[in-house]
């Protein structure tokens, strides 16, 4: 194990095996019935604008969220990746407004639209884990999550766009996430620090599965309020 840290494999090790062992929860998420009724045009416009007051708090939370953790850990390494998280935050948080006009909504509307409980503990989650968990808590979820997150909002993007009739400008906020990729050799040495300070593997692998989980779930409650069986 000590050569392994001294070049990083210890957390690609991790990496990999995580991925193994999330892999059925990932596929659950890019497969959901959601985006094939999205794509159908079967989901409402009311369906869209819960959507959108959703985001708008989940991103919100997540400024908030991200900027407690970059304060927890500046004084490390993980400060340069967690600002990167923190400002893609902003941006995303910006192309809010367009959509939830597209839909309807006002920008007051949206700001004091009612959250939804089972799509909000995605954001609770990240809540406990910048308060609670370690860097790469974090790093390694959001590795994960990213990913079913941008493709999922491609496919909504794509859905809007030729469905709906949405202009590129409305649906930006979906098709914005590209720009924030992430890569198992970006994160790697983050997560290897950590495990180098004695962080807790498990730990990192149990916080990748319950927000995977988390997001699962926002995807079933939108699902649920488009009337759309799961």
């Amino acid at each position: 194990m000590e050569n392994n840290n001294l070049n990083g494999q210890a957390a690609l090790e991790l990496i990999q095996q995580t991925r193994l062992q999330v892999d059925p929860l990932m596929q659950q998420i890019t497969q959901h019935p959601f985006l094939d009724a999205l794509a159908a045009k079967q989901i409402p416009i009311s369906a869209l604008q819960t959507f959108a007051t959703q985001q708008y708090h989940i991103v919100t939370s997540g400024i908030r969220n991200i900027a407690t953790l970059v304060s927890r850990y500046g004084h490390l390494p993980s400060r340069n990746i967690l600002n990167d998280f923190l400002q893609a935050e902003f941006v995303v948080r910006d192309r809010i407004p367009s959509f939830a006009q597209a839909v309807g909504l006002s920008m007051e509307q949206l700001e004091n639209s009612p959250k939804l409980a089972k799509a909000m503990m995605f954001s609770y989650f990240i809540s406990a884990v910048c308060l609670y968990g370690c860097d790469a808590d974090l790093i390694l979820a959001f590795r994960f999550d990213s990913e079913v997150w941008i493709q999922n909002s491609l496919r909504v993007y794509r859905a809007l766009r030729s469905k709906y009739g949405f202009s590129p400008e409305q649906a930006e906020f979906f098709k914005i996430y590209e720009n924030y990729r992430e890569a198992d050799e970006r994160v790697s040495p983050y997560i290897q620090d950590a495990l180098d300070r004695g962080e807790s593997e498990h730990q990192m692998q149990e916080t990748a599965r319950l927000l995977l989980e988390y997001e699962l779930n926002f995807w079933n409650a939108m699902a649920e309020v488009a009337g759309i069986g799961t």
